[in-house]
């Protein structure tokens, strides 16, 4: 018989990552990020939850993070703003590759969130949307706004995209 912690363990290492990136965009600080991590698995184990297919276990997390997120950010305790600087060491990476990441996380967090779930995470379109909890014609506009954000912001440092 399969042990469910062998099942607990498999899925946080399969999903740990994504979700820490998704909080550390979002919140912008490392240990915020560890923070929400914990928050979404205890979430996750503390109840007994099925799930009928992988990607709604993904669209699960990804909501999941989402809203831990705010609920973190919105905490008045934890209120303080920090500069990206303070971010800490972005993962190795390209200086092109660090300077397009940069650019990400400077953009505001409804555009910044679709284009990580999108070209980050390689999600479709319409999991993403349902992920965010977005009608999928909202999510593709968010989508292109934030492409062309991103674009501009990258034409200001010589890249062209």
């Amino acid at each position: 018989m399969k042990d469910p912690q062998d099942d607990r363990a498999q899925i946080v290492e399969n999903y740990a990552d994504m979700v820490w990136r998704i909080a550390l965009s979002r919140t912008r600080r490392e240990e915020a990020a560890e923070e929400v991590v914990q928050e979404v698995f205890l979430s996750l184990f503390q109840k007994e939850r099925t799930f009928n297919e992988e990607e709604h276990l993904k669209a699960w997390l990804i909501r999941t993070t989402l809203i831990c997120c705010k609920h973190y950010l919105t905490a008045s305790f934890r209120n303080a703003t920090i500069s990206l600087d303070e971010v800490g060491d972005l993962p190795a990476m390209s200086e092109g590759q660090s300077t397009v990441y940069e650019a990400l996380l400077s953009l505001p967090a409804k555009y910044r969130i679709p284009l990580q779930l999108y070209y980050i995470e390689e999600m479709d379109s319409d999991a993403c949307a349902k992920a965010m909890g977005l009608r999928p014609g909202t999510f593709r506009v968010r989508l292109n706004r934030g492409r062309n954000l991103l674009r501009e912001l990258l034409k200001g440092e010589g890249i062209d995209v």
